[in-house]
């Protein structure tokens, strides 16, 4: 089950309440510090502005903090990085001969893409 503080806030999506105790409790430390930073010079007064405005235009939260200066960073290194080019998941990635596929989706393909299937 995913646990990402994305993951939440979609969960909450409709109560303003608990959609800012997820954005201050459980958001990562450089989104917190730009929203800190959003508060000091005056762009919006609390986190509390930030989810009224996104059910207010019935956005989800991330697009509102992106339309505020706030990006997400997308990871650089490490199992999160690098993804499934046929499903998008971040298990068991084949990178050799730059494949980019997890190995569930290898499993399936293989003989299409030309690997002599054994043990079948």
């Amino acid at each position: 089950m995913p646990t990402g503080w994305d993951y939440l806030v979609d969960l909450q999506r409709n109560k303003p309440g608990t959609l800012a105790k997820i954005i201050k409790h459980n958001a990562p430390r450089y989104v917190k510090q730009q929203i800190q930073r959003l508060i000091r010079e005056g762009k919006i007064k609390n986190v509390q502005e930030i989810a009224e405005i996104a059910i207010r235009e019935n956005k989800d939260v991330i697009s509102v903090l992106n339309e505020l200066g706030v990006e997400n960073k997308k990871n650089k290194y490490g199992k999160g990085a690098i993804k499934c080019a046929i499903c998008g998941s971040h298990e068991r990635i084949i990178r050799l001969y730059g494949l980019y596929i997890c190995g569930r989706c290898f499993r399936e393909r293989a003989h299409l893409l030309g690997f002599k299937v054994m043990g079948e």
